[in-house]
């Protein structure tokens, strides 16, 4: 009986392993080469919806992946409530975003720490996508990234939380309920692959969490000082859990692992006792 209850935690650890979820993949990449984050998605069979941003308009209809009418919609994630400043056409005199984009220049306030990890300077200041029909892939056009501002540092805290450099201008995406994720860091102006790749100061950011589905999205930057701005086509969608990315086992649940197993082994040596 003892042996059968060991087993049974056994059963129940592996099975928190292999739902252990998994790490977000995250693109920057120069805009000729946004099909790479497209071709991703819908290689796992779901389709990308696209919205461009105009001037003036913070909320946009898409339909879902039920075929059903859904909105999204962008404010400021200093106020839930406040439309984000629009800044029309970006064009820095190579390219132009391929539609309107929202002012997000980085300024100093804290927010966004989630899991029990601190608080990232700049939270503020960004954006957040509030999805009616909750997704897992998002994306959007950057302009005028990497310009200046590369030598900011952040503070020891955030750099042992969340892994980052200490140095940088960088661009960071949060999917409800999770730490935020660096996409971009930039420690020149040849980090931005619009600039490596053309000589513009435009990009894209997107990231993939397929380990479930998310209502808000939240974007910003951390290079204060900054001219910054995001928009251009929004393009998002709905991949199928564990579709994209490998899955990273919790440290909990190999704890849990290593625990269930050296109780099973004692229970066979005082079976043969």
């Amino acid at each position: 009986m003892r042996f059968q209850k060991f087993a049974a935690a056994v059963a129940v650890a592996f099975a928190a392993v292999t739902s252990a979820t998994a790490a977000p993949v995250v693109y920057n990449l120069a805009l000729p080469n946004i099909s790479t984050f497209d071709n991703v998605i819908t290689g796992t069979g779901a389709s990308v919806v696209t919205a461009q941003v105009t001037s003036g308009a913070s909320s946009f209809n898409y339909v879902d992946l039920n075929g059903n009418a859904a909105t999204v919609t962008v404010t400021r994630t200093s106020n839930g409530s406040a439309a984000a400043a629009n800044a029309g056409v970006y064009n820095d005199g190579v390219r132009s975003l391929s539609g309107d984009a929202w002012d997000i220049s980085p300024q100093h306030g804290l927010g966004g720490g989630a899991n029990g990890k601190p608080d990232i300077d700049g939270f503020t200041s960004g954006l957040t996508f509030t999805f009616s029909s909750p997704v897992n892939a998002f994306g959007f056009e950057i302009g005028d990234w990497a310009t200046c501002c590369t030598g900011n540092t952040r503070s020891a805290a955030v750099q042992s939380a969340y892994g980052v450099a200490a140095q940088g201008s960088g661009l960071w995406i949060a999917f409800d309920g999770g730490a935020a994720t660096l996409p971009a860091n930039a420690l020149s102006a040849n980090d931005n692959p619009g600039v490596a790749l053309e000589g513009s100061f435009t990009n894209f950011i997107g990231a993939i969490d397929a380990s479930g589905t998310f209502s808000k999205i939240t974007f910003f930057g951390d290079g204060f000082g900054e001219f910054l701005v995001a928009g251009g086509t929004l393009r998002f969608a709905s991949v199928a859990i564990g579709s994209v990315g490998g899955t990273v086992p919790e440290p909990a649940s190999i704890a849990l692992v290593g625990l269930a197993l050296a109780g099973v082994a004692a229970a066979r040596r005082r079976k043969s006792a």
